[in-house]
């Protein structure tokens, strides 16, 4: 269920029999196409298979030019099939030759990865020069060269930027150890920031090889946070709600993917007696090509809030708004079906006075699955599900010809919406609205987080089976 085993093949790759589809995941189409410069074959050109790598619409718009044009120099053979420098791409199985090869990496470290983490199985030993001005994210450059050293091959810096990678074969370590998601770890921080709370992450700390592991230090701390780090934890307490405090100037270039939870942080960071309230995030220019153009989405965004923020040439300018202050949008906020977009907004949205409304929800899946169970169960946001396109449809003016000698039941997984779509049928059926978890609670007077912390999963589910039948004999009609 939750292992997965992979044998590996010591290099001798084949070409796929069907084209790799890859969704939007912009990691994955940057390192394999790399990998599937690798796949060597003597099949004569008019015979021979290529590998073909695409991806959704958007991912076709994402740039990965500077990768392709490096390895194009190095021998390979790689042709766009739709649009110049993006996806989808057609691979001849030819080899990678190694020897020299220049890459411009101001974009994405990610090129910077795909071509170390492939170098070891290239033709000959591969010199990687990097060129075309500021290396964006050099910390993830650190954390491959790292992670390759674990696995047998040892990177040689030269100088400056030029790194050598010899020839070899991966060998598995005795064991190793992935860190935490330190870009998904900012957003349970930064809640605990805007909303006054104390988070401990017991597995992210100062040793972390990941720039979005100084989130805690470098941008909450200087906003007003108590923040203690170890070297394996971090530790935020949040000051009082509407206490933070601007950035004047920050530079997120080491952590590009935190500056969104960081921009949200800055819509409310209003406390600056006798100054102004603007927040500047710079170096995150490459989150133009993310996802979605992220920068220009955070502005449109939070405009609905009433939070004025700006475009700046590498980052955004935000205007630190009072809490009460602060709008609902009235047509929730859009994701542009991008997870990170929808969990930095689940985090202003916990102290927007009236709500929030997140669409899209289930893009928080690239990254983190359980977010919403997570948000409530761990950090005690309270939250429903909510069908935006199905609410006006339900809101009938006749009135229904129901029997009312039966009882309905909505059954769903955590925050997909019973709770308010059995209000808004009740009201329409003139049926009583029971929600199943306040009567677990008060018929128990235990909550169900600490039934199942002192009694276990099985246990509760045997109690709540129990507990149903009970209701179902007591309102078996109008409820």
């Amino acid at each position: 269920g939750e292992t997965l085993v992979v044998t590996g093949s010591g290099g001798n790759l084949k070409v796929p029999d069907k084209e790799i589809y890859l969704g939007n995941a912009g990691t994955a189409a940057r390192f394999l196409t790399t990998v599937c410069t690798l796949v060597s074959t003597e099949t004569k050109i008019e015979t021979r298979k290529n590998t073909i790598i695409t991806g959704n619409s958007r991912m076709k718009q994402r740039p990965i030019g500077p990768l392709v044009e490096a390895l194009r120099e190095n021998g390979s053979q790689i042709l766009y099939l739709e649009n110049e420098g993006c996806l989808p791409l057609e691979i001849a199985p030819l080899g990678l030759r190694g020897g020299v090869i220049n890459l411009s990496a101001s974009i994405s470290s990610q090129y910077v990865s795909s071509i170390l983490l492939s170098a070891p199985y290239a033709n000959e030993p591969v010199t990687l020069s990097l060129t075309g001005g500021q290396v964006i994210s050099q910390p993830y450059i650190d954390m491959t060269i790292a992670m390759m050293d674990s696995f047998g091959i040892k990177v040689e810096r030269l100088d400056g930027n030029v790194y050598r990678i010899p020839k070899g074969c991966y060998k598995n370590p005795s064991e190793y150890i992935v860190e935490a998601d330190a870009s998904s770890a900012t957003y349970p921080l930064a809640i605990a920031a805007i909303t006054g709370i104390t988070c401990t992450l017991p597995n992210i700390g100062s040793n972390s090889l990941q720039g979005d592991a100084a989130f805690a230090v470098k941008v909450l701390q200087p906003m007003g946070c108590t923040v203690k780090q170890t070297a394996t934890s971090t530790t935020v307490k949040g000051p009082p709600i509407g206490s933070l405090r601007p950035l004047p100037q920050i530079d997120m270039e080491t952590m590009t993917d935190a500056f969104l939870t960081a921009s949200v942080l800055a819509a409310v960071a209003s406390n600056n007696v006798g100054g102004e309230c603007i927040t500047r995030i710079t170096g995150v220019a490459n989150q133009r090509v993310k996802e979605c153009n992220r920068i220009a989405a955070m502005v449109n965004e939070l405009s609905k809030f009433g939070v004025t923020a700006s475009e700046i040439p590498d980052g955004i300018q935000i205007h630190g708004a009072k809490i009460q202050s602060l709008k609902s949008p009235e047509k929730g906020v859009k994701c542009y079906d991008d997870h990170r977009i929808a969990m930095s907004f689940s985090v202003l949205g916990c102290v927007v006075p009236n709500g929030t409304i997140i669409r899209e929800k289930k893009c928080v899946e690239k990254t983190w699955p359980n977010w919403w169970d997570d948000l409530e169960s761990k950090l005690g946001i309270q939250f429903d599900g909510l069908d935006i396109e199905s609410v006006h449809d339900l809101l009938v003016k006749d009135e229904p010809k129901v029997s009312k000698d039966k009882s309905l039941l909505f059954i769903g997984m955590r925050g997909v919406g019973k709770s308010f779509l059995g209000k808004i049928a009740a009201n329409v059926l003139n049926f009583q609205f029971i929600d199943f978890d306040d009567y677990f609670e008060t018929t128990l007077s235990i909550t169900i987080h600490d039934f199942v912390e002192k009694h276990g999963w099985t246990a509760f589910r045997e109690k709540e089976f129990e507990i149903i039948a009970s209701l179902l004999q007591t309102y078996p009609s109008g409820h």
